[in-house]
This record gives structure tokens, C-alpha cells and sequence, in this order.
């Protein structure tokens, strides 16, 4: 029986063993996969133990993806570009980093029939959860992406890093005002787990935003509750994206195509 797992910290939210079993049921498969906390002072000696107990492959979350990328020896194209990594593996007897977040981050627009060609897009946050899907987005060709973090150096490193490849990419800081036009607003950024309070730009949201969270939970998050009270209608969380992403992981691992259909649905009856 193949083992997996998913690490991070906290973990105790994850729907990921929930999933990951619903996948393995459709396809005959016996697996175990189970939701393991480590911190990132841990992370190396965690990872170490786990592929040595005989671990097939390993889920990262929060906050552990960039390390993941420094740890794998090889790591996929998409995992380069981004430099996070989701998902982890042994491939001929060495570690292989790959990120399904951002391909499954499109998946779940395609889902949900949001458009990313041509849309202004606003995206929080320029940790690792930003930088694994920032690839994906400008590969679907955005008009646009303003990026905000709290510490404005940190969006002006990847505004910097992607300019030249995609010139309408601009970091602002969070004391600033936009003009509501945003097509797409993307919060990254962990205070959608957290529960702090936010700080962004006035106007961020206009009459025809949708406003998306990659954090997910039972109840709506901060940040969706947030765009509500400024009369956003279009409001998603980041279920369907884990529900994506862990797919692309399921079929990295066993290389079988998992079917998706109804799952988010299900989740959360």
C-alpha cells in the first residue's frame, strides 16, 4: 500500500486525506494518506524520516512550500519558474518538487467560468502561495496584475522578476487607492487563515469584481466576508482549488487522471 501525506502548519483544517481517498476509491487503489503538522524549523529532518518510513510522496502547505523547493533535488519547469513546490516525490532514487497550485488554481476558474484572458486581476500577498500561481496567471494572459503585500519590497521583487517576460505587472502599496475596475481579486495572503484584520487599498473591489481566496473553510473566510460588506456578489473560496491541485498531485504520484465532478459539492454538504 502506497503512503502519502500532507505537511504544514496548521494542519488539523486540511481536507486533503478527505480527498486524496475519494480519489484513490474511484480508481481501485489502496492507499494511506494521512495530515501531518510540521513546523518549518522541523521541516528537513520531518521530510527526511517520512521518505525514509517509505513515504511515495508528500502534500505542502503552509508555510512550507519554499523550503520543499530548496529541498528537492529536481524540480519541475512550473516548480522553477515559481520557486514553490506543492508536491513532492521520489522519481529513479532522487527527490522531484513539482506545484499543481497553480494549475489548479485555472482548473477551478474554468470550473467556476471565470476569465482570466484579458482580466484586470488584483492578487494579495507575495508569499509562497502568490509566487506558486503568479506563473500560471500570466500564462493565461491577464490585461493586468497589481500585486499588494503588506511589505511593499516583497511585491516589488516579483514585479521586478516578471516585468520582463509580462510588462503589465505592478507592485502598490497597501496605502494607496485604485480605480474599482478589477476583474479578478486573489487574496494569497495568509490573514485569510489568520483572521487579522486587513489592510488594503481603497477601492479594490468595483461593481464587477469577483473576489477569490485560496484559504478555505467551513465558515466564510475574513477576506470574503470582507469583499461582502463592500458589495461584492461573486465571492469563492479556495476549496475548489485544493480539490484541483490535489488531482494534478494524485496523478503526478499514480499516474492516473482522477475525476473531480461533484467533489467540491460534496465537501461541503
Amino acid at each position: 500500500m502506497k503512503k502519502f501525506a500532507v505537511i504544514g502548519s496548521p494542519i488539523s483544517h486540511s481536507l486533503s486525506p478527505q480527498i486524496h481517498s475519494i480519489f484513490a476509491e474511484q480508481n481501485n487503489l489502496e492507499i494511506s494518506y494521512e495530515a501531518i503538522e510540521v513546523e518549518e524549523k522541523d521541516f528537513l529532518i520531518k521530510v527526511e524520516n517520512l521518505f525514509s518510513e517509505g513515504y511515495s510522496g508528500l502534500n505542502i502547505t503552509l508555510p512550507l512550500k519554499e523550503a520543499a523547493y530548496n529541498y528537492s533535488k529536481n524540480t519541475s519547469a512550473r516548480a522553477s519558474l515559481s520557486g514553490s513546490v506543492n508536491t513532492l516525490y521520489i522519481k529513479e532514487g532522487s527527490i522531484f518538487g513539482d506545484t499543481t497550485d497553480g494549475a489548479g488554481l485555472l482548473n477551478d476558474f474554468d470550473e467556476k467560468k471565470i476569465i482570466v484572458k484579458d482580466a484586470k486581476i488584483v492578487l494579495i500577498g507575495a508569499g509562497g502561495s502568490a509566487k506558486a500561481i503568479l506563473p500560471s496567471l500570466i500564462s493565461a494572459k491577464p490585461r493586468s496584475i497589481c500585486l499588494i503585500n503588506r511589505t511593499y519590497e516583497k511585491a516589488e521583487i516579483l514585479e521586478k522578476k516578471y516585468q520582463p517576460a509580462f510588462p503589465n505587472i505592478s507592485a502598490l502599496e497597501v496605502d494607496n487607492e485604485l480605480n474599482g475596475d478589477a476583474d479578478i481579486v486573489i487574496n494569497s495572503a495568509s490573514a485569510g487563515i489568520l483572521q487579522e484584520e486587513f489592510m488594503l487599498p481603497k477601492n479594490i473591489f468595483g461593481p464587477k469584481s469577483k473576489a477569490y481566496d485560496l484559504s478555505y473553510s467551513k465558515q466564510e473566510t475574513p477576506f470574503n466576508l470582507y469583499a461582502k460588506t463592500l458589495g461584492v456578489n461573486e465571492i469563492y473560496d479556495g476549496l475548489g482549488m485544493l480539490v484541483q491541485q490535489a488531482a494534478l498531485s494524485f496523478e503526478i504520484w499514480n499516474d492516473l487522471k482522477p475525476n473531480t465532478l461533484k467533489i467540491e459539492q460534496n465537501l461541503r454538504a
